[in-house]
């Protein structure tokens, strides 16, 4: 399924979706050095995005202005990771253990529809490319949910979140 279709079809579902026509995500250097290696679907579906909400504005993906601080949203992309050190209170070995955990997931989805929740690729360790997804108050014990992002993409169209 390409890219064109996959937005038709969000569209039918009642998302919001606001195309840009440069499909090269440019992530902060601090942001593209922490995730070296991403999946190819997910930075061309990312990229060619400046905005992809749900029609109750619960659920967003994360685009290039989110993960550049530019956006004007309320949460930050890497804002259930800071909840998450934030509730760590300065125990050194949790604060390691959550900073371990997020550097090997890209959140690239947020929701807020029923408590704080997202969906990440893996992006080292066993299962690179895997998307998971996870909820408060235990952010760091995702569930798999595809085996890939474009499965995600398929599940998503077709069962929803």
């Amino acid at each position: 399924m390409n890219q064109a279709d996959i937005i038709e079809r969000l569209r039918r579902q009642g998302w919001t979706v606001e195309e840009r026509a440069d499909r090269t995500l440019r992530l902060p250097p601090e942001v593209a050095a922490r995730y070296p290696e991403l999946p190819t679907s997910l930075c061309e579906f990312l990229g060619g995005l400046r905005e992809c909400v749900n029609n109750s504005q619960t659920v967003w993906f994360l685009c290039e202005s989110d993960y550049c601080g530019t956006s004007g949203t309320a949460f930050r992309w890497d804002e259930w990771e800071r909840m998450s050190l934030d509730a760590a209170g300065g125990d050194t070995p949790l604060v390691a253990s959550v900073r371990d955990f997020w550097d090997a997931h890209l959140p690239f989805l947020l929701s807020v529809r029923d408590g704080y929740a997202y969906h990440a690729v893996r992006t080292k360790g066993d299962g690179v490319g895997l998307v998971v997804a996870g909820r408060e108050p235990e952010f760091e014990e995702p569930s798999v949910v595809a085996e890939s992002f474009d499965q995600f993409l398929t599940n998503l169209l077709t069962t929803g979140i």
